[in-house]
Parts: structure tokens; C-alpha cells; sequence
């Protein structure tokens, strides 16, 4: 499928985050395996107010909810900070506790705190026993400061844009789509986005793992959370206890490689629902993979063309782009697959 390889390629990171640690100063340190300079406790200089927080845990739907105060520059940490949002799930069995186990679910952009929520979904039964499960918003993400740059209409027409604009008109338009972005995201948080990096996330974890009182840090990261984790052990190797890294990611790789393997993982996963889809019998899409991905691809093409009416929703056509992007969903969770092809039947029959 070209057109999902192309968009795939192009929503990755235009280039795979930096792990190289920003400069710290301060009087009376010593410098940290890392580099970061610390004080003889290994506590960052400058910034022992942050590590010395203690967090407010209350009761919240899912476990206990709680914010960490981290400065929006490491670099000058007087200069302004910002919360990010906690949630803890307490250990099940406090005679069998080990400590606490952060949690990342990958984006970048997903929230820590509604993974963490999932409890026993995201680990299993003796590791929920013995560790709490602590999940947070990266800066920038969800309840943590977030950087809020489209309304809900300017962001309806970003996924909506056309994935494959193939006419000077259709670049001019993708250009101008992305060049708002830009522009809206300084606007609407000019302090912090030259802030939210992988290495400053990744800092974070360490202010947080200090304030949760844990000489060193147990980890649990997926996908873009691997990154994360490696990132940290980089800075801090010191304070790595147990790391788990699910799905990793290769820190080596540039981001329009990463956009790339993406891309080629949900090409299989494509073919897998097309071959289950056949396999069902009676599959919209034909009887064979290869004509079932056919199937799609000129879906695709058909309704860049001519979109199809979309009634009772703020969308009202269904174009290439919302086409696609509702193949990709589906791809995540094999639970998705029959509501993908009912979705197809409708299309087909041009109920966008």
C-alpha cells in the first residue's frame, strides 16, 4: 500500500531525538558517569529542590493521583516550571513490595497516567503484587502542561488532509497545513516547546524517581518508551536497576527509518486482516490477500477522488485521509478487524 508507506513516512519524527545530555553548572559537583554534574548525594546541582518534592498522593479513579514540580530548562531551572500528572497504583501485596515501577506506553505523546491505570492489563499478576505502578504525562502530553497547538475543526481538516498530494494545488495545501501547525504550536506554548525533548522527558524520570524515595529506577517502556528508557540509562546509568524494554526501538536509527519500519509493520499487520477477512469468507475486500490489499488501494485512491458523504458527525465527508487513518487504528488490536470490514461493506456502498 503506497499510500500508507507514504504517510507513515512522513508522520514519524523528522529526525530521531538527540540523547546527548544538555549542560549543567553548578559549584561544589561532581560529575555523574553521564556527565551531569552532581552533588555528593548524585542529585543533579541546581536542582535539589525538585528531587526533595514530596508528592501529594490523592485518591483518584484507577489509583492515587498525585503532580511532580520539574523545571521547563534544565539548564537554567530557576527560570520557570512546569507539573506533570501522576498516577500510582499501589502494590497489591505490601509484604512482597520491591518498589516502585514506572510505566510508558510510547507516541511520543501517549499518556503514562491512563496506562498505568490499565493496572494488571499492562503487567502481570506477581509483578502488580510487588511493585506500584506509577504512570506519568510527559511534558507537553495530556494533563501534563500540554501543548495544545489545533482546535478540534483545525485539527479535523490536519487528519483529513489529503496523505498523497500529488499536484502542485495538493502541496501547496499540505505545505500550508503544516506551516499553521508550526506556527499555532509557538504560539501556543512559547516557553516550553523548545523543551520537550526525549532527554528532558527523560530527566523528568529521574526528579520523579527521587521524589518517589528510590535509590534506583525499575522501568517498563513500549515502543517509543524504549527510547525513553535507553535514553535515561544513557544519562543516568547509575540509577538503572531492572529496565524492560518492549518493542525497542533502535536509537541508532534516523527518524525517516524509523517512519519507514513503522510503515513495513503495518503493511504485515494489513495483510493479516485482509487474510483473516478472507478467511471469514464473505470478505468485501475478495478472495485472496493480494486482491483484498488491491481492494484497498484502489478504496484509497477512489475516495481521494471523490470523497464520500459522511451524516451526523462535525466531519462531513470521508476522504483519502480519514480513510486511512481508519484502516491504521484498526491495525493496532485484532478486536478492531470486524468493525473495520463492516466499516469497508458501508464505504463500498458509499456511506462515508
Amino acid at each position: 500500500m503506497a499510500a500508507l508507506t507514504g504517510l507513515l513516512a512522513v508522520s514519524a519524527c523528522d529526525s530521531a531525538p538527540s540523547t546527548s545530555a544538555p549542560e549543567q553548572s553548578g559549584e561544589d559537583s561532581s560529575a555523574s558517569s553521564s556527565g551531569v554534574p552532581t552533588t555528593g548525594d548524585g542529585v543533579p546541582a541546581g536542582l535539589e529542590e525538585f528531587y526533595d518534592q514530596e508528592i501529594a498522593w490523592e485518591d483518584c479513579d484507577g489509583g492515587e493521583c498525585g503532580r511532580l514540580t520539574v523545571p521547563i530548562d534544565y539548564a537554567a531551572p530557576a527560570d520557570g516550571s512546569i507539573e506533570l500528572a501522576l498516577l500510582r497504583v499501589p502494590a497489591g501485596d505490601e509484604g512482597k513490595r520491591q518498589g516502585s515501577l514506572l510505566v510508558n506506553p510510547g507516541g511520543p505523546g501517549a499518556s503514562g497516567v491512563e496506562h498505568a491505570r490499565l493496572g494488571e492489563g499492562i503487567v502481570s499478576e506477581d509483578v502488580a503484587a510487588a511493585y506500584d505502578i506509577v504512570g506519568f504525562d510527559p511534558r507537553g502530553v495530556a494533563s501534563s502542561a500540554p501543548i495544545t497547538c489545533f482546535d478540534d475543526a483545525q485539527m479535523d481538516e490536519w487528519l483529513g488532509s489529503d496523505p498523497t498530494p500529488d499536484t502542485p494545488e495538493e502541496e501547496t495545501e499540505a505545505e500550508r497545513l503544516r506551516q499553521e501547525f508550526a506556527t499555532d504550536c509557538e504560539a501556543a506554548a512559547p516557553d516550553l516547546l523548545g523543551h520537550v525533548s526525549t532527554v528532558e522527558a527523560a530527566r523528568d524520570m529521574d526528579v520523579l524517581r527521587g521524589a518517589l524515595g528510590e535509590a534506583k529506577m525499575d522501568y517498563l517502556g513500549r515502543s517509543y518508551g524504549t527510547f525513553l528508557g535507553t535514553t535515561y540509562a544513557q544519562l543516568f546509568p547509575e540509577r538503572v536497576d531492572r529496565l524492560v524494554l518492549d518493542g525497542a526501538i533502535d536509537p541508532n536509527l534516523t527518524g525517516l527509518e524509523l517512519g519507514l519500519g513503522q510503515a513495513e509493520g503495518f503493511e504485515q499487520a494489513t495483510r493479516a486482516y485482509v487474510r483473516d477477512c478472507v478467511n471469514q469468507g464473505d470478505c468485501p475486500l475478495g478472495d485472496d490477500v493480494d486482491a483484498g490489499m488491491a481492494r484497498i488501494t484502489q478504496f484509497l485512491n477512489e475516495v481521494d477522488e471523490n470523497p464520500l458523504p459522511v451524516s451526523g458527525d462535525t466531519v462531513t465527508e470521508l476522504t483519502e485521509g480519514w480513510a486511512l487513518w481508519g484502516i491504521i487504528v484498526a491495525m493496532y488490536d485484532e478486536s478492531a478487524w470486524d468493525i473495520l470490514t463492516e466499516s469497508l461493506e458501508r464505504a463500498f456502498d458509499g456511506d462515508g
